[in-house]
């Protein structure tokens, strides 16, 4: 029988150990130091229940797989929040494909309900496994390659490294970011830590405030060649066009020292910057040729479909007036799977209802999906992931969901 639970002390060593196994590439030249280190590290904050907390599943009192979950406040549709995330979700190799992963998933969810969390996020290793938990693909993340020589160059007026002495900036200038952003997650002060050890960070300043950054590193291009090198651009956050331009500008001045600069972003439209939007590699389909490439990565799921509608009470689906019933199939979360009613009035969304115009069968990892605004309704529609019962509907269904630019997830856990 199968028990999962919050990790105790004597727990972490194992854990670490199944980590190391279950993500070897990760975690190459890992040493008994570091893994020690991180071990302390799971320790303290288990013990200070704070955002973090780690829970694994124990079979005859052995533990058999375990993860880290987060508390983490979101922006969605410009309402912040509470939202959960699960990482690091590691199994002993020999106790794979016995649904371990499985119970610890269901764990999670509900210790998400308890936390009052109406939406779950994460990172997925294999996006098909999760979406067979409900849940749904988020924005696509594109990798561009640009020659520093083809970006703009302008002034660098304001711009400047980073140091330690500007974590209170950077900490108010990304969160203004996540609160104008829909999709981004609020950064304790105690990331910014972090992200010196990791990162070169240089930010824009004007008036005495932090008006956008960019975090960095270089990358080797060749072992035995120490002048070949690439820039990899994590990170960038910036409030207005001149402080956009003034990074790009110092970014362009690199070019004497750096081949390409790697662009590691949910901006779809980021090959209109450079005169030669093609990327360097020799790909080339339907007489088009490369100019960056993208992946599935973060992943969207409702938890609590009626408590994700009263938070966003206050916000406008667009001016649309219709009533839904929404027939949401969740197999792997009970308590969110049936039907609601919600009356959007000049855009606004009423629960407690009866009445409705159209009903809409969907699962809920396209429902996520489709709230999070990664994708409209018309082509879920189009696709067979949704049924509505009067096709008359669609376009005004598809206006209802509709965003005028697509969440934006960048949470590194």
């Amino acid at each position: 029988m199968s028990v999962v639970k919050l990790l105790e002390d004597e727990d972490f060593e194992e854990y670490a150990r199944m980590s190391l196994e279950a993500y070897p590439s990760m975690f190459t030249g890992f040493n008994a130091e570091q893994s020690a280190a991180w071990v302390k590290r799971m320790k303290a904050q288990q013990d200070e229940m704070g955002v973090v907390q780690y829970a694994g599943c124990f079979r005859d009192e052995k533990l058999v797989g375990a993860m880290r979950m987060h508390r983490f406040e979101m922006n969605i549709h410009g309402k912040i929040i509470k939202v959960v995330g699960v990482g690091n979700v590691a199994v002993d190799l020999t106790r794979k494909k016995e649904h371990v992963a499985k119970e610890m998933m269901e764990y999670y969810h509900r210790w998400g309900l308890d936390n009052g969390a109406s939406f779950a996020i994460l990172w997925p290793f294999r996006p098909d496994f999760y979406v067979k938990m409900g849940y749904g693909y988020g924005r696509k993340m594109n990798k561009y390659m640009v020659r520093p020589d083809d970006l703009p160059r302008g002034s660098k007026e304001g711009v400047r490294f980073m140091n330690s002495d500007d974590i209170d900036a950077l900490h108010a200038c990304f969160n203004e970011y996540v609160r104008d952003t829909h999709g981004m997650v609020l950064k304790p002060k105690s990331f910014y830590a972090r992200l010196f050890r990791r990162y070169k960070v240089v930010g824009y300043e004007k008036d005495g405030a932090v008006r956008g950054f960019i975090a960095f590193k270089f990358r080797k291009l060749h072992e035995n060649h120490f002048l070949l090198q690439n820039i990899l651009v994590e990170y960038l956050v910036y409030h207005d066009r001149k402080g956009f331009m003034r990074l790009l500008s110092f970014l362009q001045t690199q070019l004497d020292q750096v081949e390409q600069i790697e662009f590691t972003t949910m901006d779809d439209d980021l090959h209109f910057i450079p005169h030669d939007p093609r990327n360097g590699e020799p790909h080339i389909f339907f007489t088009s040729q490369e100019s960056n490439v993208q992946g599935v990565g973060m992943m969207y799921r409702v938890l609590n479909m009626e408590l994700l509608f009263k938070k966003l009470a206050s916000h406008n689906f667009n001016g649309v007036d219709i009533k839904v019933r929404f027939n949401v199939a969740d197999s792997f979360l009970t308590e969110n799977d049936g039907s609601i009613v919600v009356h959007f009035i000049n855009g606004k969304a009423m629960l407690g209802q009866m009445e409705f115009d159209v009903e809409i069968d969907i699962n809920v990892e396209w429902f996520s999906s489709l709230v999070m605004g990664v994708i409209d309704f018309e082509k879920l529609w189009m696709y067979g992931h949704a049924e509505v019962s009067d096709e008359f509907y669609v376009g005004k269904l598809d206006r209802l969901f509709h965003v005028a630019k697509k969440p934006e997830t960048i949470e590194e856990f």
